[in-house]
Protein backbone atom coordinates (compact mmCIF):
# COMPACT_ATOMS: atom_id res chain seq x y z
CA UNK A 1 0.00 0.00 0.00
CA UNK A 2 1.25 3.48 -0.84
CA UNK A 3 1.27 6.51 1.46
CA UNK A 4 2.12 10.16 0.90
CA UNK A 5 4.51 11.66 3.47
CA UNK A 6 3.39 15.23 4.15
CA UNK A 7 5.32 18.32 5.16
CA UNK A 8 4.23 21.87 5.91
CA UNK A 9 0.98 23.01 4.30
CA UNK A 10 0.28 19.49 3.04
CA UNK A 11 3.25 19.39 0.65
CA UNK A 12 3.98 15.84 -0.50
CA UNK A 13 7.60 15.18 0.43
CA UNK A 14 7.76 11.51 -0.50
CA UNK A 15 5.67 8.52 -1.57
CA UNK A 16 6.31 5.42 0.51
CA UNK A 17 5.32 1.86 -0.34
CA UNK A 18 4.47 -0.22 2.75
CA UNK A 19 4.58 -4.01 2.52
CA UNK A 20 1.20 -5.72 2.41
CA UNK A 21 2.00 -7.64 5.60
CA UNK A 22 2.43 -4.33 7.47
CA UNK A 23 -1.06 -3.17 6.44
CA UNK A 24 -3.06 -6.28 7.36
CA UNK A 25 -5.01 -7.28 10.44
CA UNK A 26 -4.75 -10.72 12.08
CA UNK A 27 -7.17 -12.17 9.47
CA UNK A 28 -5.12 -10.84 6.56
CA UNK A 29 -7.52 -8.00 5.67
CA UNK A 30 -6.02 -4.73 4.40
CA UNK A 31 -6.52 -1.83 6.78
CA UNK A 32 -5.27 1.72 6.18
CA UNK A 33 -5.19 2.40 9.91
CA UNK A 34 -2.76 -0.48 10.48
CA UNK A 35 -0.54 0.82 7.67
CA UNK A 36 -0.61 4.32 9.16
CA UNK A 37 0.24 2.94 12.61
CA UNK A 38 3.20 1.08 11.09
CA UNK A 39 4.50 4.31 9.50
CA UNK A 40 3.94 6.32 12.69
CA UNK A 41 6.07 3.78 14.58
CA UNK A 42 8.88 4.17 12.03
CA UNK A 43 8.48 7.97 11.60
CA UNK A 44 6.86 9.16 14.87
CA UNK A 45 6.62 12.89 14.06
CA UNK A 46 5.52 12.64 10.44
CA UNK A 47 2.04 12.87 8.92
CA UNK A 48 0.98 10.37 6.23
CA UNK A 49 -2.08 10.02 4.01
CA UNK A 50 -2.96 6.76 2.24
CA UNK A 51 -2.95 6.85 -1.57
CA UNK A 52 -5.89 4.70 -2.57
CA UNK A 53 -7.27 3.62 -5.94
CA UNK A 54 -10.30 5.75 -5.04
CA UNK A 55 -8.22 8.86 -4.17
CA UNK A 56 -9.12 12.01 -6.09
CA UNK A 57 -6.22 13.70 -7.87
CA UNK A 58 -2.64 12.59 -8.39
CA UNK A 59 -0.23 12.14 -5.48
CA UNK A 60 3.22 13.24 -6.58
CA UNK A 61 6.29 14.60 -4.84
CA UNK A 62 6.04 18.39 -4.87
CA UNK A 63 2.25 18.29 -5.05
CA UNK A 64 0.00 18.82 -2.04
CA UNK A 65 -2.74 17.14 -0.03
CA UNK A 66 -5.86 19.28 0.39
CA UNK A 67 -7.24 18.05 3.72
CA UNK A 68 -10.38 20.17 3.46
CA UNK A 69 -11.52 18.57 0.18
CA UNK A 70 -9.67 15.23 0.58
CA UNK A 71 -7.91 15.59 -2.75
CA UNK A 72 -4.32 15.28 -3.98
CA UNK A 73 -3.27 18.38 -5.93
CA UNK A 74 -0.56 17.70 -8.51
CA UNK A 75 2.00 20.30 -9.55
CA UNK A 76 0.40 23.15 -11.50
CA UNK A 77 1.29 22.70 -15.19
CA UNK A 78 0.69 26.32 -16.28
CA UNK A 79 0.21 29.57 -14.32
CA UNK A 80 -3.20 30.26 -15.89
CA UNK A 81 -4.77 26.87 -15.09
CA UNK A 82 -7.14 26.32 -12.17
CA UNK A 83 -7.60 23.20 -10.09
CA UNK A 84 -10.93 21.35 -10.07
CA UNK A 85 -11.35 19.78 -6.60
CA UNK A 86 -14.11 17.48 -7.85
CA UNK A 87 -12.20 15.90 -10.75
CA UNK A 88 -8.75 16.30 -9.17
CA UNK A 89 -7.40 17.78 -12.40
CA UNK A 90 -5.91 21.07 -13.54
CA UNK A 91 -8.02 22.82 -16.18
CA UNK A 92 -7.23 25.40 -18.81
CA UNK A 93 -9.55 28.39 -19.25
CA UNK A 94 -10.51 26.87 -22.61
CA UNK A 95 -11.26 23.14 -22.81
CA UNK A 96 -9.01 20.94 -24.95
CA UNK A 97 -10.73 20.57 -28.35
CA UNK A 98 -10.09 16.80 -28.44
CA UNK A 99 -9.56 15.60 -24.83
CA UNK A 100 -10.28 11.92 -25.53
CA UNK A 101 -7.73 11.55 -28.32
CA UNK A 102 -4.88 9.33 -27.03
CA UNK A 103 -2.50 10.90 -29.59
CA UNK A 104 -3.55 14.38 -28.51
CA UNK A 105 -2.74 16.68 -31.46
CA UNK A 106 -3.00 19.81 -29.28
CA UNK A 107 -0.73 21.55 -26.79
CA UNK A 108 -1.44 24.44 -24.46
CA UNK A 109 0.01 27.77 -25.57
CA UNK A 110 0.34 29.71 -22.31
CA UNK A 111 1.29 32.96 -24.01
CA UNK A 112 -1.91 33.05 -26.10
CA UNK A 113 -4.05 31.13 -23.57
CA UNK A 114 -5.21 28.79 -26.34
CA UNK A 115 -4.80 25.22 -27.55
CA UNK A 116 -2.59 24.96 -30.66
CA UNK A 117 -2.10 22.03 -33.00
CA UNK A 118 1.22 20.19 -32.82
Amino acid sequence: MRYAKLGLNGEILNLIQVADADCQDAEGNFNNTIGLQFLENVFPTTLFVPVLSTSVGVAEIGGTWNDTDNVFVSIKPYPSWTFNNTSGKWEASTPNPDPDNFNDPYFWNEENQTWSQK
